[in-house]
Protein backbone atom coordinates (compact mmCIF):
# COMPACT_ATOMS: atom_id res chain seq x y z
CA UNK A 1 0.00 0.00 0.00
CA UNK A 2 1.34 3.45 -0.91
CA UNK A 3 1.37 6.32 1.56
CA UNK A 4 -1.33 8.07 -0.53
CA UNK A 5 -3.60 5.02 -0.19
CA UNK A 6 -3.22 3.64 -3.69
CA UNK A 7 -2.51 -0.07 -3.96
CA UNK A 8 0.73 -1.32 -5.47
CA UNK A 9 1.25 -4.95 -6.34
CA UNK A 10 4.32 -7.03 -5.43
CA UNK A 11 6.78 -8.30 -7.99
CA UNK A 12 6.30 -11.92 -8.99
CA UNK A 13 8.59 -12.21 -12.04
CA UNK A 14 12.30 -11.41 -12.09
CA UNK A 15 14.16 -10.96 -15.37
CA UNK A 16 17.72 -11.73 -14.30
CA UNK A 17 20.56 -10.59 -16.52
CA UNK A 18 22.99 -13.44 -15.97
CA UNK A 19 25.13 -12.02 -18.79
CA UNK A 20 25.17 -8.58 -20.40
CA UNK A 21 26.54 -9.42 -23.85
CA UNK A 22 25.17 -11.30 -26.85
CA UNK A 23 26.62 -13.39 -29.68
CA UNK A 24 24.07 -11.88 -32.10
CA UNK A 25 23.59 -8.27 -33.15
CA UNK A 26 19.89 -8.03 -33.97
CA UNK A 27 19.17 -4.64 -35.53
CA UNK A 28 15.95 -4.06 -33.56
CA UNK A 29 17.29 -5.21 -30.17
CA UNK A 30 16.19 -2.94 -27.32
CA UNK A 31 19.30 -3.81 -25.29
CA UNK A 32 21.96 -2.78 -27.77
CA UNK A 33 20.56 -0.98 -30.81
CA UNK A 34 17.87 1.41 -29.64
CA UNK A 35 18.03 4.52 -27.45
CA UNK A 36 19.77 3.09 -24.37
CA UNK A 37 23.44 2.04 -24.28
CA UNK A 38 23.88 1.61 -20.52
CA UNK A 39 24.70 -2.09 -20.96
CA UNK A 40 28.27 -0.97 -21.73
CA UNK A 41 28.82 -0.24 -18.03
CA UNK A 42 27.63 -3.63 -16.80
CA UNK A 43 29.81 -6.62 -15.81
CA UNK A 44 29.77 -9.30 -18.48
CA UNK A 45 28.21 -11.85 -16.11
CA UNK A 46 26.54 -11.93 -12.70
CA UNK A 47 28.78 -13.09 -9.87
CA UNK A 48 27.73 -15.81 -7.46
CA UNK A 49 27.71 -13.33 -4.58
CA UNK A 50 25.39 -11.02 -6.49
CA UNK A 51 23.17 -14.00 -7.24
CA UNK A 52 23.09 -14.99 -3.56
CA UNK A 53 22.17 -11.52 -2.35
CA UNK A 54 19.59 -11.11 -5.12
CA UNK A 55 17.91 -14.39 -4.16
CA UNK A 56 17.87 -13.28 -0.51
CA UNK A 57 16.12 -10.03 -1.52
CA UNK A 58 13.60 -11.92 -3.64
CA UNK A 59 12.84 -14.30 -0.79
CA UNK A 60 12.36 -11.39 1.62
CA UNK A 61 10.01 -9.59 -0.80
CA UNK A 62 7.99 -12.70 -1.60
CA UNK A 63 7.49 -13.63 2.04
CA UNK A 64 6.69 -10.07 3.07
CA UNK A 65 3.79 -10.10 0.63
CA UNK A 66 2.47 -13.52 1.65
CA UNK A 67 3.61 -15.37 -1.47
CA UNK A 68 5.54 -18.62 -1.78
CA UNK A 69 6.89 -18.67 -5.34
CA UNK A 70 8.88 -16.52 -7.76
CA UNK A 71 9.34 -16.74 -11.52
CA UNK A 72 12.96 -16.20 -12.54
CA UNK A 73 13.75 -15.64 -16.22
CA UNK A 74 17.44 -15.98 -17.07
CA UNK A 75 18.15 -13.32 -19.64
CA UNK A 76 20.86 -11.23 -21.23
CA UNK A 77 22.26 -10.76 -23.75
CA UNK A 78 22.35 -14.43 -24.47
CA UNK A 79 22.09 -16.45 -21.23
CA UNK A 80 23.77 -19.57 -22.66
CA UNK A 81 26.99 -17.55 -22.98
CA UNK A 82 27.27 -18.05 -19.23
CA UNK A 83 28.38 -21.63 -19.84
CA UNK A 84 27.15 -24.81 -18.14
CA UNK A 85 29.59 -24.86 -15.25
CA UNK A 86 28.94 -21.25 -14.23
CA UNK A 87 25.20 -21.64 -14.73
CA UNK A 88 25.14 -24.79 -12.62
CA UNK A 89 26.87 -22.93 -9.77
CA UNK A 90 24.55 -19.94 -10.22
CA UNK A 91 21.43 -22.13 -10.04
CA UNK A 92 22.75 -23.94 -6.96
CA UNK A 93 23.35 -20.65 -5.12
CA UNK A 94 19.93 -19.22 -6.02
CA UNK A 95 18.04 -22.38 -5.09
CA UNK A 96 19.91 -22.76 -1.82
CA UNK A 97 18.88 -19.23 -0.82
CA UNK A 98 15.22 -19.52 -1.90
CA UNK A 99 14.20 -23.07 -1.08
CA UNK A 100 12.27 -24.54 0.63
CA UNK A 101 10.34 -21.41 1.68
CA UNK A 102 10.05 -20.01 -1.86
CA UNK A 103 9.58 -22.17 -4.93
CA UNK A 104 11.50 -20.81 -7.93
CA UNK A 105 10.09 -21.37 -11.42
CA UNK A 106 13.08 -21.10 -13.77
CA UNK A 107 13.14 -20.34 -17.48
CA UNK A 108 15.23 -18.47 -20.02
CA UNK A 109 14.86 -16.63 -23.32
CA UNK A 110 17.57 -17.58 -25.82
CA UNK A 111 18.48 -16.84 -29.42
CA UNK A 112 19.03 -20.60 -29.76
CA UNK A 113 22.31 -20.64 -31.66
CA UNK A 114 24.20 -22.45 -28.88
CA UNK A 115 21.54 -25.07 -28.17
CA UNK A 116 22.81 -28.63 -28.55
CA UNK A 117 22.16 -32.02 -26.92
CA UNK A 118 24.39 -31.23 -23.95
CA UNK A 119 22.49 -28.02 -23.23
CA UNK A 120 19.13 -29.76 -23.57
CA UNK A 121 20.15 -32.45 -21.08
CA UNK A 122 21.63 -29.87 -18.72
CA UNK A 123 18.52 -27.65 -18.75
CA UNK A 124 16.24 -30.66 -18.30
CA UNK A 125 18.31 -31.91 -15.36
CA UNK A 126 18.30 -28.39 -13.91
CA UNK A 127 14.55 -27.82 -14.34
CA UNK A 128 14.98 -24.75 -16.55
CA UNK A 129 12.62 -24.16 -19.47
CA UNK A 130 13.77 -22.37 -22.62
CA UNK A 131 12.06 -20.11 -25.14
CA UNK A 132 13.65 -19.43 -28.53
CA UNK A 133 13.59 -16.14 -30.47
CA UNK A 134 12.88 -16.81 -34.14
CA UNK A 135 11.42 -14.54 -36.81
CA UNK A 136 10.22 -16.94 -39.50
CA UNK A 137 11.43 -17.74 -43.05
CA UNK A 138 15.17 -17.44 -43.63
CA UNK A 139 15.19 -14.32 -45.79
CA UNK A 140 13.31 -12.34 -43.15
CA UNK A 141 14.98 -13.84 -40.07
CA UNK A 142 18.46 -13.25 -41.45
CA UNK A 143 17.66 -9.65 -42.37
CA UNK A 144 17.60 -8.71 -38.68
CA UNK A 145 18.98 -11.54 -36.53
CA UNK A 146 22.63 -11.57 -37.53
CA UNK A 147 25.96 -12.49 -35.98
CA UNK A 148 28.38 -9.63 -35.35
CA UNK A 149 30.15 -10.69 -38.55
CA UNK A 150 26.98 -9.95 -40.53
CA UNK A 151 26.11 -13.61 -41.18
CA UNK A 152 22.50 -14.58 -40.63
CA UNK A 153 21.61 -16.91 -37.77
CA UNK A 154 18.65 -18.74 -39.36
CA UNK A 155 20.37 -22.07 -40.04
CA UNK A 156 21.64 -22.35 -36.47
CA UNK A 157 18.32 -21.37 -34.88
CA UNK A 158 16.38 -23.72 -37.16
CA UNK A 159 18.74 -26.53 -36.17
CA UNK A 160 18.04 -25.77 -32.51
CA UNK A 161 14.27 -25.83 -33.04
CA UNK A 162 14.43 -29.15 -34.87
CA UNK A 163 16.64 -30.60 -32.14
CA UNK A 164 14.32 -29.42 -29.37
CA UNK A 165 11.38 -31.03 -31.16
CA UNK A 166 13.17 -34.34 -31.78
CA UNK A 167 15.23 -34.77 -28.61
CA UNK A 168 13.67 -37.17 -26.04
CA UNK A 169 13.92 -34.48 -23.35
CA UNK A 170 13.16 -31.48 -25.53
CA UNK A 171 9.49 -31.41 -24.55
CA UNK A 172 10.52 -31.10 -20.89
CA UNK A 173 12.09 -27.70 -21.44
CA UNK A 174 10.90 -26.16 -24.74
CA UNK A 175 8.31 -23.51 -23.88
CA UNK A 176 7.64 -21.22 -26.85
CA UNK A 177 8.98 -19.48 -29.93
CA UNK A 178 8.95 -15.69 -29.75
CA UNK A 179 8.83 -13.69 -32.99
CA UNK A 180 8.89 -9.98 -33.80
CA UNK A 181 6.30 -9.24 -36.52
CA UNK A 182 7.75 -8.22 -39.89
CA UNK A 183 5.19 -6.51 -42.12
CA UNK A 184 6.98 -7.66 -45.26
CA UNK A 185 6.22 -11.31 -44.43
CA UNK A 186 2.85 -12.47 -45.62
CA UNK A 187 1.11 -13.85 -42.49
CA UNK A 188 0.19 -17.02 -44.40
CA UNK A 189 3.86 -17.62 -45.21
CA UNK A 190 4.82 -16.89 -41.60
CA UNK A 191 2.22 -19.31 -40.19
CA UNK A 192 3.01 -22.04 -42.72
CA UNK A 193 6.71 -21.85 -41.92
CA UNK A 194 6.11 -22.22 -38.20
CA UNK A 195 3.87 -25.24 -38.78
CA UNK A 196 6.42 -26.87 -41.06
CA UNK A 197 8.97 -26.64 -38.26
CA UNK A 198 6.55 -28.27 -35.84
CA UNK A 199 6.40 -25.25 -33.54
CA UNK A 200 3.71 -26.08 -31.01
CA UNK A 201 3.72 -22.91 -28.91
CA UNK A 202 4.26 -19.40 -30.28
CA UNK A 203 4.20 -15.79 -29.20
CA UNK A 204 4.86 -12.41 -30.77
CA UNK A 205 6.28 -9.15 -29.46
CA UNK A 206 5.48 -5.98 -31.37
CA UNK A 207 8.67 -4.04 -32.24
CA UNK A 208 9.54 -1.84 -29.29
CA UNK A 209 8.71 1.61 -30.59
CA UNK A 210 6.79 4.72 -29.54
CA UNK A 211 5.61 8.10 -30.80
CA UNK A 212 9.15 9.52 -30.64
CA UNK A 213 10.66 6.49 -32.39
CA UNK A 214 7.97 5.01 -34.70
CA UNK A 215 7.88 1.30 -35.59
CA UNK A 216 9.11 0.06 -38.98
CA UNK A 217 6.62 -0.17 -41.83
CA UNK A 218 6.18 -2.72 -44.60
CA UNK A 219 3.78 -4.14 -47.15
CA UNK A 220 1.10 -4.78 -44.53
CA UNK A 221 -0.31 -2.65 -41.74
CA UNK A 222 0.10 -3.99 -38.19
CA UNK A 223 -3.69 -4.08 -37.92
CA UNK A 224 -4.21 -6.28 -40.98
CA UNK A 225 -1.17 -8.44 -40.24
CA UNK A 226 -2.32 -9.24 -36.69
CA UNK A 227 -5.90 -9.89 -37.76
CA UNK A 228 -4.87 -12.26 -40.53
CA UNK A 229 -2.46 -14.15 -38.29
CA UNK A 230 -5.12 -14.42 -35.58
CA UNK A 231 -7.54 -16.02 -38.04
CA UNK A 232 -4.90 -18.47 -39.27
CA UNK A 233 -4.32 -19.57 -35.69
CA UNK A 234 -7.94 -19.44 -34.52
CA UNK A 235 -9.30 -21.61 -37.33
CA UNK A 236 -6.41 -24.07 -37.47
CA UNK A 237 -7.63 -27.29 -35.87
CA UNK A 238 -4.05 -28.52 -35.52
CA UNK A 239 -2.65 -25.37 -33.92
CA UNK A 240 -1.41 -25.12 -30.37
CA UNK A 241 -0.84 -22.26 -27.96
CA UNK A 242 -0.36 -18.68 -29.14
CA UNK A 243 0.23 -16.61 -26.02
CA UNK A 244 -0.35 -13.11 -27.43
CA UNK A 245 -3.71 -14.00 -28.94
CA UNK A 246 -4.75 -16.07 -25.95
CA UNK A 247 -4.08 -13.09 -23.71
CA UNK A 248 -6.15 -10.82 -25.95
CA UNK A 249 -9.00 -13.34 -25.73
CA UNK A 250 -8.73 -13.39 -21.95
CA UNK A 251 -8.86 -9.60 -21.69
CA UNK A 252 -11.79 -9.37 -24.12
CA UNK A 253 -13.64 -11.89 -21.95
CA UNK A 254 -12.90 -9.84 -18.84
CA UNK A 255 -10.37 -12.22 -17.35
CA UNK A 256 -7.92 -10.19 -15.20
CA UNK A 257 -4.42 -10.97 -16.45
CA UNK A 258 -1.05 -9.32 -16.21
CA UNK A 259 1.25 -9.71 -19.17
CA UNK A 260 4.42 -8.02 -20.29
CA UNK A 261 3.19 -6.92 -23.74
CA UNK A 262 -0.44 -5.87 -23.22
CA UNK A 263 -1.36 -2.86 -21.11
CA UNK A 264 -3.93 -2.09 -18.46
CA UNK A 265 -2.52 -3.82 -15.40
CA UNK A 266 0.81 -3.96 -13.59
CA UNK A 267 2.95 -6.80 -14.88
CA UNK A 268 4.83 -7.42 -11.64
CA UNK A 269 8.17 -7.69 -13.48
CA UNK A 270 11.47 -6.52 -12.03
CA UNK A 271 14.79 -6.62 -13.91
CA UNK A 272 18.00 -7.37 -12.02
CA UNK A 273 21.18 -6.42 -13.88
CA UNK A 274 24.50 -8.30 -13.76
CA UNK A 275 25.83 -5.89 -11.12
CA UNK A 276 22.71 -6.30 -8.98
CA UNK A 277 20.96 -3.07 -10.01
CA UNK A 278 17.18 -3.13 -9.97
CA UNK A 279 15.72 -1.83 -13.23
CA UNK A 280 12.38 -1.24 -14.85
CA UNK A 281 11.15 -3.45 -17.68
CA UNK A 282 13.63 -3.71 -20.56
CA UNK A 283 11.23 -2.37 -23.19
CA UNK A 284 11.54 1.09 -21.61
CA UNK A 285 14.97 1.19 -23.25
CA UNK A 286 13.17 2.14 -26.48
CA UNK A 287 12.31 5.56 -24.98
CA UNK A 288 15.36 7.49 -23.74
CA UNK A 289 18.77 6.72 -22.26
CA UNK A 290 18.57 5.64 -18.63
CA UNK A 291 14.77 5.36 -18.34
CA UNK A 292 15.08 1.91 -16.72
CA UNK A 293 17.60 3.04 -14.09
CA UNK A 294 16.15 3.06 -10.57
CA UNK A 295 19.25 3.90 -8.55
CA UNK A 296 18.83 0.90 -6.24
CA UNK A 297 20.92 -2.27 -5.90
CA UNK A 298 20.50 -5.67 -4.23
CA UNK A 299 23.53 -5.06 -1.99
CA UNK A 300 22.03 -1.95 -0.40
CA UNK A 301 18.26 -2.08 -0.83
CA UNK A 302 15.33 -4.37 -0.23
CA UNK A 303 13.01 -4.78 -3.19
CA UNK A 304 10.24 -3.00 -1.31
CA UNK A 305 12.48 0.08 -1.12
CA UNK A 306 11.96 0.75 -4.82
CA UNK A 307 8.24 1.34 -4.27
CA UNK A 308 9.35 4.81 -3.18
CA UNK A 309 10.43 5.59 -6.77
CA UNK A 310 7.92 7.48 -8.95
CA UNK A 311 8.45 5.21 -11.96
CA UNK A 312 7.87 2.05 -9.94
CA UNK A 313 4.82 3.42 -8.15
CA UNK A 314 3.36 4.35 -11.53
CA UNK A 315 4.05 0.92 -13.05
CA UNK A 316 2.94 -1.13 -10.06
CA UNK A 317 -0.37 0.51 -9.26
CA UNK A 318 -3.24 -1.93 -9.20
CA UNK A 319 -4.81 0.24 -11.92
CA UNK A 320 -2.11 1.70 -14.14
CA UNK A 321 -3.18 5.20 -15.32
CA UNK A 322 -4.06 5.70 -18.98
CA UNK A 323 -5.01 8.76 -21.00
CA UNK A 324 -8.60 9.94 -21.43
CA UNK A 325 -8.62 8.76 -25.06
CA UNK A 326 -8.06 5.18 -23.90
CA UNK A 327 -10.52 5.39 -21.02
CA UNK A 328 -13.26 6.42 -23.46
CA UNK A 329 -12.37 3.79 -26.07
CA UNK A 330 -14.55 0.73 -26.71
CA UNK A 331 -11.42 -1.46 -27.01
CA UNK A 332 -9.91 -0.40 -23.68
CA UNK A 333 -10.92 -3.53 -21.76
CA UNK A 334 -9.20 -5.64 -24.44
CA UNK A 335 -5.89 -3.81 -24.84
CA UNK A 336 -5.67 -1.85 -21.59
CA UNK A 337 -4.33 1.14 -23.47
CA UNK A 338 -1.41 -0.78 -24.91
CA UNK A 339 2.02 -1.60 -23.54
CA UNK A 340 3.40 1.32 -21.51
CA UNK A 341 6.74 1.79 -23.38
CA UNK A 342 4.79 2.02 -26.64
CA UNK A 343 2.87 5.06 -25.31
CA UNK A 344 5.92 7.29 -24.84
CA UNK A 345 6.10 10.69 -26.54
CA UNK A 346 9.23 12.81 -26.25
CA UNK A 347 7.33 16.09 -26.66
CA UNK A 348 5.47 15.51 -23.42
CA UNK A 349 6.65 17.07 -20.19
CA UNK A 350 8.05 14.40 -17.92
CA UNK A 351 7.09 10.88 -16.97
CA UNK A 352 4.47 11.50 -14.33
CA UNK A 353 2.85 14.35 -16.21
CA UNK A 354 2.21 13.38 -19.80
CA UNK A 355 5.20 11.32 -20.98
CA UNK A 356 3.31 8.02 -21.02
CA UNK A 357 -0.29 9.21 -20.87
CA UNK A 358 -0.88 8.69 -24.57
CA UNK A 359 -2.52 5.99 -26.69
CA UNK A 360 -0.12 3.31 -27.87
CA UNK A 361 1.78 3.97 -31.07
CA UNK A 362 0.03 0.74 -32.17
CA UNK A 363 -3.42 2.07 -31.24
CA UNK A 364 -5.00 1.43 -34.65
CA UNK A 365 -3.69 -2.15 -34.74
CA UNK A 366 -4.77 -2.92 -31.18
CA UNK A 367 -8.23 -1.46 -31.69
CA UNK A 368 -8.69 -3.46 -34.88
CA UNK A 369 -7.44 -6.69 -33.33
CA UNK A 370 -9.58 -6.37 -30.19
CA UNK A 371 -12.66 -5.59 -32.27
CA UNK A 372 -11.92 -8.53 -34.56
CA UNK A 373 -11.33 -10.95 -31.68
CA UNK A 374 -14.58 -9.87 -30.05
CA UNK A 375 -16.53 -10.47 -33.25
CA UNK A 376 -14.88 -13.83 -33.88
CA UNK A 377 -15.68 -14.98 -30.35
CA UNK A 378 -19.25 -13.79 -30.65
CA UNK A 379 -19.71 -15.62 -33.97
CA UNK A 380 -18.10 -18.75 -32.56
CA UNK A 381 -20.28 -18.77 -29.46
CA UNK A 382 -23.43 -18.23 -31.50
CA UNK A 383 -22.53 -21.01 -33.93
CA UNK A 384 -21.51 -23.45 -31.20
CA UNK A 385 -24.36 -22.75 -28.80
CA UNK A 386 -27.16 -21.67 -31.08
CA UNK A 387 -28.04 -19.12 -28.43
CA UNK A 388 -28.81 -15.74 -29.94
CA UNK A 389 -28.32 -14.07 -26.57
CA UNK A 390 -24.55 -14.20 -27.10
CA UNK A 391 -24.92 -11.86 -30.05
CA UNK A 392 -26.93 -9.23 -28.19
Amino acid sequence: MRSDGRHVVPFTTYVVKVVSRCNLNCSYCYMYNLQDQTYRNQPRSMSLETARVMAHRIKSHVQRHGLNRADLILHGGEPLLMGMRAMSQWLEVVRRELEPDVHPSLSMQSNGVLVDEDWINFLADSGVRIGISFDGPQHYHDAFRKYHSGRGSYDDVRRALVLLRSHPRGCEIFSTVLAVPNLNIDPDEFWTHFKQLGVYAADISLPHANHAHPPPGGRWSYRDWLIRLFDLWFYDNESHGFRYFENIIRTVCGYPISTDNIGGRPVGVLVVETNGDYEGTDALKCTVEGMTKLGRNVFHHEIDDIFQIDLVRFLQQADVPVCSTCLNCAAYEGCGGGYLPHRYHSHDDGFLNEGFLNPSVYCDALYGLVEHVYNRLRQHLVVRSGAECFAQ
